[in-house]
């Protein structure tokens, strides 16, 4: 993996101290020079550690890469967390991962079925507060197959494998996306009902519009950054066909759980990794495999998109 620009920046702490300055200052964060002193250091630590894991990750077989790639990202957030909270990490409570799983896994187990439930405290709930505006209900539950189905570069793999198309392609202008009218129909919603959802559950508000064969959903100003968008790799874009997957979620944290996840099962459930790894016996290991291929082609640039705006 060549040097990413955000960690090549990063490295110099006088770069660092003036950035994390101006994120302060924009915040009206008072001592913001004295603050971003006392941060610059720990700073470029998160940032530099976060690359050494990705590109052990990178370098390493399948066994052990979520671990890896988990540990990557965890830091690179947490650095992430630095230039919207000064006093991170102010109490012990935030350094909890905030999600859990289950902790044996089921005779018959799938890692497409598995979930992960949020916790009252803990980075998870915090990170998406703090860093996306986005509150996490405690309790709330994410299906791994759902994570899994937001990252457009697994759209192939679902077609192909559950004849299943989670995701509908639309283009953008300017403040709003055009769709095919399929979108609707996989919904069986009326535009109406549809604009009602999407304030349900993402607290976006839009106006949908249905013509012949297209839909537009018009936003009043720009395209809500809550409002399920996401981005593939090559720039298309694409929102979800299915009703589970409308959450205020960006891509980077669907990223976090899955890692979470599947590092906890690379350390804990080492029975039921070898058999998925090693036997062949479900589509659960394409999945993975190409979600961690995803991570190391994709996670760098969602990152540079948050740090480097």
């Amino acid at each position: 993996m060549n040097s990413n620009n955000f960690v090549t920046l990063f490295q110099s702490v006088e770069f660092s101290k003036n950035y994390l300055q101006q994120s302060y200052e924009k915040k009206d964060i008072q001592a913001a020079n004295e603050l971003a002193f006392k941060n610059s250091y720990s700073f470029v630590y998160y940032i530099k550690l976060g690359d050494t894991y990705f590109h052990q990750a990178i370098q390493s077989p399948t066994t052990i890469k979520p671990v890896l790639f988990f540990y990557g990202l965890s830091h690179w957030l947490k650095a992430a967390l630095l230039t919207v909270d000064p006093e991170y990490p102010a109490n012990t409570q935030v350094l909890a991962h905030g999600v859990s799983t289950r902790k044996r896994k089921k005779q018959g187990y799938r890692f497409l079925s598995d979930e992960i439930k949020v916790q009252k405290d803990g980075f998870f709930p915090y990170l998406s507060a703090q860093l996306f505006q986005v509150k996490q209900l405690t309790g709330e539950k994410y299906k791994m197959r759902h994570l899994l189905m937001s990252i457009p570069e697994l759209k192939p793999l679902f077609q192909k494998l559950e004849k299943e198309d989670p995701l509908h392609q639309v283009k953008q202008e300017k403040n709003k996306l055009i769709s095919s009218n399929e979108l609707l129909k996989k919904l069986r919603m009326s535009p109406k009902r549809y604009e009602q959802m999407v304030k349900e559950k993402t607290k976006s508000t839009l106006t949908c519009i249905e013509n012949e064969d297209l839909v537009e959903l018009n936003f009043a100003d720009n395209i809500d950054k809550h409002f399920p968008l996401w981005k593939s790799i090559h720039g298309d874009l694409y929102i979800p066909s299915q009703l589970p997957m409308y959450w205020p979620m960006p891509e980077i944290l669907t990223h976090f759980l899955l890692l979470y996840n599947l590092s906890m099962i690379c350390r804990y459930e080492a029975e039921w990794w070898g058999e998925v790894l090693y036997s062949f016996s479900s589509n659960d290991l394409p999945y993975i495999e190409t979600f961690l291929t995803c991570v190391e082609e994709k996670t760098t640039s969602l990152m540079q998109n948050i740090l480097i705006t």
